[in-house]
């Protein structure tokens, strides 16, 4: 009986589980081989991640985006443009007299320009901030608890 147990203990012990989490993040989006104007446009993106926290919500921003294709003769492509620069964001949280203080940065360090796409680095990393910025929950002056931080390209 001993052994029953043991065995069980051992086999339900290392197991881990998740929740499915399903957001809705802004994204920054240009299509490069399409004869619209040359734009980067922000849409809605439906995104699923195993957690629920902020580091996904915003970190969701900079993630690849491949758009679903019945057509067989387009290469699926990533239409992102974040994640094309690569321009990442982290997030982290600081907590001073039981106020929390959200830290979100936007890091374009790496951050390099594709070949055929018409924007700068610059440009990206603001349609970035824009998206963070529609994400991020509007409070009150008094109540300010987010802090938007960018690390520019380094020359």
């Amino acid at each position: 009986m001993k052994a029953i147990l043991l065995a069980f203990a051992f086999l339900v012990l290392p197991t881990y589980g998740t929740s499915l989490g399903l957001l809705t993040v802004k994204m920054p989006v240009f299509l490069p081989h399409s004869e619209m104007d040359q734009i980067i446009e922000i849409m809605d993106i439906p995104v699923t991640n195993a957690s629920d926290t902020n580091e996904a919500k915003y970190g969701g921003i900079c993630h690849e985006f491949v758009p679903p294709n019945l057509s067989s003769w387009v290469k699926p492509t990533n239409i992102n443009v974040a994640y094309a620069y690569g321009i990442c964001i982290t997030t982290a949280e600081a907590q001073e007299k039981d106020i929390y203080h959200r830290i979100i940065t936007i890091d374009a360090s790496a951050a390099k320009k594709p070949e055929g796409y018409p924007f700068s680095i610059e440009q990206v990393t603001d349609s970035v901030m824009t998206c963070v910025k529609l994400m991020t929950p509007a409070t009150p002056e008094s109540e300010k608890n987010t802090t938007i931080k960018v690390l520019p390209v380094k020359k």
